[in-house]
């Protein structure tokens, strides 16, 4: 009886592990607002469940502040030709989207474009 207890624990562990990694946006953003930046990308992170890019803007005084971008899973990205090498450090950006609701520097994008090429992505 031990033994099925551990072993079913184990599994249930296994199991819901990867779903707590993965988050309801609405539980971190603002889904009902939105905010719009644009900066240079200082780091780019491509990866499941959700990808990150952190960028520099300007903040309210014009000093340099660095925000945390998250968005959709390198498979969504793909789709609309986001992969590895799309974005680069340096890159100048404009984004729209959903800030946390912490109050920190982060958003979760809905859309992007880099005005250098024309780039734009637009999640869905």
């Amino acid at each position: 009886m031990q033994i099925r207890i551990l072993t079913l624990a184990g599994l249930t562990a296994l199991v819901t592990a990867p779903l707590s990694a993965h988050h309801s946006i609405s539980l971190h953003y603002l889904s009902n607002e939105s905010v719009m930046v644009e900066g240079v990308v200082v780091d780019v992170l491509l990866r499941n469940p959700h990808s990150q890019i952190r960028m520099e803007a300007p903040d309210a005084s014009g000093r340099a502040a660095v925000w945390t971008l998250e968005l959709d899973d390198i498979t969504d990205l793909a789709k609309q030709g986001i992969v590895s090498d799309t974005l680069s450090i340096g890159d100048g950006i404009q984004v729209v989207g959903n800030p946390a609701r912490d109050g920190s520097n982060s958003l979760f994008v809905r859309r992007l474009h880099r005005p250098a090429d024309g780039l734009d992505y637009e999640e869905d």
